[in-house]
């Protein structure tokens, strides 16, 4: 398990991956780091798991060939306890059932096919990361609205009840 990041990261846009291919782990995590962004790594959906339930993270990248847990169990249970977490598989083999079982069981983003395309690999880790950005922004307004809403229902409650008041007099 490692993390690299150069700036304080923003907490909300941090990246985990996982992958049992040290190889793999290094290229996507030295690639992303360049570009500015904090990635957290595991070597396996087991320690993944313990770096979900610890930090949120923005984008969760996961190999779906792994031992102990298959990437597509992994993300299932990412979606479970991080949500908003934009969910993407990386693959060798790339075929129907899987694209199947990967949009219904973990509610997959995107897959970065092995190997990957360094442009590929950028325009996935921007939408996910503008996927997450859009999610948090949703619930900010929603919040910011239901805040405003309680502060209106307060005061029409105010207004009733003194209305009342001035009714019994």
């Amino acid at each position: 398990m490692s993390t690299t990041g150069g700036a304080a990261p923003d907490p909300e846009r941090q990246i985990l991956i996982v992958d049992d291919e040290e190889i793999v782990l290094v290229a996507l995590r030295d690639t992303l780091t360049q570009l500015g962004h904090f990635v957290c790594t595991a070597t396996n959906a087991i320690e993944g798991l313990e770096l979900i339930r610890q930090r949120r993270f923005a984008a969760v990248f996961t190999d779906h060939q792994m031992p102990k847990l298959t990437g597509l169990d992994f993300l299932a249970q990412v979606r479970e306890i991080q949500p908003d977490a934009s969910r993407i598989l990386i693959t060798a083999v790339l075929n129907l059932s899987t694209v199947i079982s990967a949009i219904n069981r973990a509610e997959v983003f995107r897959f970065l096919v092995k190997p990957w395309h360094r442009d590929d690999l950028l325009e996935i880790v921007a939408s996910a990361l503008a996927r997450h950005d859009l999610l948090q922004s949703e619930k900010q307004a929603l919040a910011n609205a239901l805040k405003k809403s309680d502060v209106q229902d307060r005061r029409l409650q105010a207004l009733t009840d003194e209305l009342a008041r001035q009714r019994k007099r």
